[in-house]
């Protein structure tokens, strides 16, 4: 498997927004003055909300590009040879977009000077009753829009790479040497050490999307499962985003190559259990509490193989969680007592702040238990009262009849 560094960035040659300070503009004292005393802050209007909406919609795609086919440590991306197809058709795709964008931003020069001759007027003519200052600041605003000729190439897409990572041991070189051996040894030296840490990110990454998938597993019911979770045509679902972060970084980071299998599986079995097939839908539930268990054995393996991180330890607490969460949830249900509740209500709230699901469930199940107790509570109370007041029998007074 080869390793590349590949970079694809996103801008735009005229401003999105512009600050304007007041010494800036080299106006009279009196405009200036005028200004300062009416803004505690310089203004700061959108030049063009069309660009910024363009912008959005690349880095959009920009997103997709670095999370589902790169690896990372800061801002440097690595992608193999796996996914390098794949990257760059999504790459050409930026540039036919950006392409596209900047045909549609050509056309709206004249829009955009207008919208901006009407904020300009908007900011400043209640500042100004002589005409004449007013004037001098709003044609001082108005040089500050970008000329026409910028419009027609409003946004950049630069792309460098993808350039190979060269993961040859280099001797350390020794004074004298030509400046190519000098290269070649900082080359790899510093390359290795970004691309140790990428991959570093990567399994922390993987193990918390894995204490997250338990966390989901716990409370899902197999008649639970649907397009939310296996995705449909317009929209991944939340298995089909596992699946697909796990085999990406298993693709990098030995040690992940079973768990992401397993999601794999898992995905499958999810969309099986939608199928109108009665008997494939059973079959299936049966796999999805099978691999629900194996799930939960191959993380458990992985804890004993890495080293901490905060992946790690969101991992161990979900699965420390995992193994008592059904036994918790069962106490719940069947609690009487508002003080044994109370005790079960501080016991889950130590673990309510691991995982979302499971703390969803746990509080539900609480909150319905709260007031199960509550009610039953209640209605003792005014049972207990009436019996008080009621009048006791003469013929046998220690005789009371309490009708349910």
């Amino acid at each position: 498997m080869s390793t590349y560094v590949i970079s694809c960035s996103i801008g735009a040659n005229v401003r999105q927004s512009v600050q304007i300070k007041f010494d800036d503009l080299k106006l009279p004292a009196s405009v200036v003055e005028t200004l300062s005393r009416n803004n505690t802050l310089s203004l700061r209007p959108n030049l063009s909300n069309s660009l910024k909406e363009e912008l959005d919609s690349l880095r959009v795609k920009q997103r997709q590009l670095y999370d589902d086919y790169c690896i990372h440590f800061g801002d440097t991306h690595f992608v193999t040879d796996t996914y390098f197809f794949k990257a760059r058709d999504l790459i050409n795709e930026i540039k036919k977009h950006a392409e596209d964008a900047n045909n549609r931003l050509s056309t709206l020069w004249d829009q955009e000077m207008e919208e901006w001759q009407r904020t300009t007027e908007g900011i400043l003519r209640p500042l100004f009753t002589d005409d004449v200052e007013y004037q001098i600041a709003y044609e001082a605003y108005l040089k500050f829009f970008p000329a026409k000729a910028s419009f027609r190439k409003a946004i950049s897409v630069s792309v460098v790479g993808p350039l190979p990572v060269s993961l040859v041991t280099v001797d350390k070189p020794t004074e004298g040497d030509a400046l190519d051996a000098v290269i070649e040894y900082e080359n790899f030296c510093n390359t290795s050490e970004i691309l140790r840490l990428a991959k570093e990110n990567a399994a922390d990454r993987a193990l918390q999307i894995g204490a997250e998938l338990i966390d989901d597993l716990d409370v899902r019911l197999p008649t639970k499962i649907g397009r939310q979770q296996t995705g449909g045509d317009k929209k991944r679902g939340s298995w089909q985003r596992i699946a697909e972060r796990l085999k990406l970084i298993a693709d990098s980071v030995p040690g992940f190559d079973e768990l992401a299998d397993l999601a794999g599986e898992l995905l499958d079995v999810g969309r099986d259990m939608q199928t109108d097939d009665r008997a494939l839908r059973g079959e299936a539930a049966k796999r999805f509490y099978a691999i629900q268990g194996e799930i939960r054995e191959c993380l458990e393996t992985l804890v004993t193989k890495r080293d901490p991180s905060e992946g790690l330890e969101a991992l161990k607490k979900s699965l420390s969680l995992s193994n008592k969460f059904k036994t918790l949830c069962e106490r719940i249900k069947q609690v009487e007592r508002p003080g044994d509740l109370n005790l079960l209500i501080r016991e889950a709230n130590t673990e309510l702040d691991i995982y979302k699901q499971r703390s969803k469930q746990l509080t539900k199940l609480i909150k319905s238990r709260q007031e199960l107790i509550g009610t039953a509570a209640t209605k003792l109370d005014e049972l207990i009262d009436e019996i008080k007041e009621a009048p006791t029998s003469d013929n046998n007074p220690s005789e009371i009849t309490i009708d349910f």
